[in-house]
Parts: structure tokens; C-alpha cells; sequence
């Protein structure tokens, strides 16, 4: 039952890790319906995602998100224009991609549609060409490509037959699991990126810290647990503890909720770290330009939404006369729209085919940007 023919209109499935989405997107382009169903307040009390219970949020949301979907597609009278289900096969949580594949594929199956499998990553990617009307987003290839978020950063350069060569990538921390982590230390709500940043915020022009930016053996390549543990010695330091002895988190937070951190302290840690964060993946992304002329610069990921990075990325992207493509924030995040556009793409470019959906897909938790997916 595989097809080699392009389906126009492609339903879109995503649900790596602790969003559950669902998208209709036509041309790889245009988004013409979305539902995305979070999932913060299962994972609040934790701090961080709790694998099987973003896999049992995913089973319960997806169906109605589903539905919903395609009442929007049937109302519009485009339903039967559907012509494969694209969805999310890795890299994320196994538990969360195997959820998702089995709505994709049962969905599909019964209605005699074929399946692609289609990276997460290449879906952040891919989001900078996404809009609601179709017309042209400032996204071209060839790109150097930053994809930055709560569990990944990498630096790629993407020909123009959409073959991507990665530059680099974090050797420890992502940058979102670095905003997350400094965030929790210094008492912020969960996700902590986006509230570390909002207090980073109040902070104006009186910052007089900094934190360090990393140095690596290749110049492409990101490490930010250097500033979370800067953050940790000033957290330390503010309530006047021993900096130079942090020990382990558990003792950490016993000792920083039995001494809070002063509110001028942990502004001024939210800045810095914000700062360094930030410096780190402009530094990176200027030595790429300046690598690869004519490149334009395309960006994506959760962190991409955060107003600093997309203000020193833009002023980069300027300095080497360079078009820079950033998604709306709503498509920063993770989302199934980026999935439908990343699969139409890769079907389109040659590296991925449609799957009888009869047969199954294999979810890939480690799959690499730009690599095709196992046989």
C-alpha cells in the first residue's frame, strides 16, 4: 500500500514528550487546524516530566484532540483530502512516541492511509516555514540551523536538498534544561525557563554579575553545567553559606528553603544566568554564519521563544547580512503542525517514504537530527 505520490494535506501527530498535539497542514506550510493539550500541572509537583505519567496524559488527550481535528476538517469539507498521517517517531520519551505512533497508525490503518515517521527535531526545524494562510515565511536553505529546547541543542548547516551536516551540540546540559535547573535553584515555579527569564526581566540594566561562558574542544559545540554550578556558589554565597561547597541537591535545597535567597539575589542570578545561557548560543551561531556564507539563519526549539536570544539572534543574523526565520512563539514549542511540515519536506526531498500502516512504526528515542530513520 505504499504511495509515492505527495499527499497535499497531511494529519499530524506529536507527542515526544509532555505536549499532546494534533495538526492538519497542507503543503508542508499551512497550518490549517491544531489542538494542543498540556500537560504542566501533571508535572508541576515534580519538577520536571514524569515519564509514565506524560504516556498515560498522551493516551487520554490525543483521541478527543484527534476528533477535534477532524470535526474542524469535516465542517470545512476537507476531510477527505486527507492523505497520510504523519507523526512523531523520536527522538522524546518511549513511552509518550509509542502512544502517539499507535493513534497514528490505528487511525490511519482504518482508513487505508499511509504513515510517516517523522523527526522531532527536524520538526523545530521545519516550524519556521509554518504559517496560517501559506504565504512564504523569510525561511531559505541553505540554513545554519540552531535548534535549542528543554532537551536538546544543536547546531546544524542544512544544504539546499535539505541534508543536514551537524556542526554541534551540548556536550552536558541542554540550554533549556539549564534554565530549568537554575530556575528551580533559586525557587521559581515549574516550567522554569520561562519564569527565570520574566524575573531575569525586572533586573533592567543593574546586573553586575556574570557567569561563565564555556569553552569546548570544538568550536561549535555548547556547555552550560558550568552555569548552573556559578549559579549554585551565588545562590550559596547570598545567603551566606560556603560558595565553594555546594554538595549534593538534596542537602542544596534543604539548606536554601531552611535560608531563602534574598529577592535582590535571585534577580540578579536569573540575569546572569540568562546572560551566559544566551551568550553561549549567539557565540556559536556567529562563528557558524561567518563558516558558511550565504547561509541564512534558522531557528527553533522552546527556547527560541525566550525574547533575549531572539533580539541577540536577530542582531547576529544582522551583523553577517543574513535572513533569520524564527517560528511564532505558539510554534517554539512543541507542537504537531512543525511534524506535518517536517514529514511533507522529507517525503518531498527523497529521505523518507511513506509506511503501510498495516506493518507498524518503529519509535527511535535517539534519533538524530538529519539522520534517516532505522529500516
Amino acid at each position: 500500500m505504499t504511495r509515492s505520490v505527495l499527499p497535499s494535506l497531511l494529519l499530524a501527530i506529536e507527542s515526544s514528550c509532555d505536549e499532546s498535539a494534533v495538526a492538519l497542514v497542507r503543503d508542508g506550510v499551512q497550518v490549517v487546524a491544531e489542538r494542543i493539550a498540556t500537560q504542566t500541572a501533571i508535572h508541576a509537583s515534580a519538577g520536571g516530566v514524569v515519564p509514565e505519567g506524560a504516556a498515560r496524559a498522551h493516551l487520554e488527550h490525543l483521541p478527543s484532540l484527534l476528533n477535534e481535528v477532524l470535526a474542524e476538517a469535516h465542517q470545512a469539507g476537507i476531510d477527505a483530502e486527507i492523505g497520510a498521517v504523519a507523526v512523531t517517531t523520536g527522538p522524546g520519551l518511549v513511552g509518550s512516541l509509542l502512544i502517539g505512533t499507535g493513534v497514528a497508525t490505528a487511525w490511519a490503518w482504518g482508513r487505508g492511509l499511509p504513515v510517516l515517521p517523522t523527526n522531532h527535531l527536524e520538526g523545530h526545524f521545519r516550524a519556521a516555514w509554518l504559517s496560517t494562510d501559506g504565504v512564504p515565511t523569510s525561511a531559505q536553505l541553505p540554513a545554519v540551523v540552531l535548534i535549542v529546547s528543554g532537551g536538546h541543542t544543536l547546531l546544524a548547516h542544512v544544504d539546499e536538498a535539505g541534508r543536514a551536516q551537524r556542526l554541534g551540540t551540548t556536550i552536558d546540559d541542554a540550554a533549556g534544561e539549564a534554565f530549568d535547573k537554575i530556575a528551580r535553584l533559586i525557587g521559581l515555579p515549574y516550567p522554569g525557563g520561562a519564569a527565570l527569564s520574566a524575573l531575569a526581566a525586572t533586573a533592567g540594566r543593574n546586573v553586575s554579575l556574570a557567569l561563565p561562558i564555556a569553552r569546548t574542544d570544538s568550536p561549535y559545540d555548547f556547555s552550560f553545567s558550568g552555569v548552573k554550578t556559578a549559579a549554585v556558589r551565588l545562590a550559596l554565597e547570598s545567603v551566606g553559606a560556603d560558595p565553594a561547597a555546594p554538595g549534593r541537591a538534596a542537602a542544596l535545597s534543604r539548606l536554601l528553603n531552611e535560608r531563602p535567597i534574598p529577592s535582590v539575589a535571585r534577580v540578579n542570578i536569573a540575569a546572569a544566568a540568562e546572560a551566559a545561557i544566551v551568550g553561549a548560543l549567539v557565540e556559536r551561531v556567529d562563528r557558524a554564519l561567518a563558516a558558511h556564507p550565504g547561509a541564512t539563519l534558522v531557528v527553533g526549539g522552546g527556547v527560541a521563544a525566550n525574547e533575549p536570544l531572539r533580539m541577540a539572534l536577530a542582531a547576529v543574523a544582522l551583523a553577517h547580512g543574513r535572513a533569520l526565520a524564527i517560528p511564532p512563539r505558539a510554534w517554539c514549542t512543541d507542537n504537531a503542525a512543525m511534524i506535518g511540515a517536517a514529514a511533507y519536506a522529507a517525503f518531498r526531498d527523497g529521505r523518507a517514504s511513506l509506511t503501510n500502516a498495516a506493518v507498524g512504526l518503529r519509535v527511535e528515542p535517539s534519533w538524530a537530527f538529519g539522520s534517516p530513520p532505522t529500516a
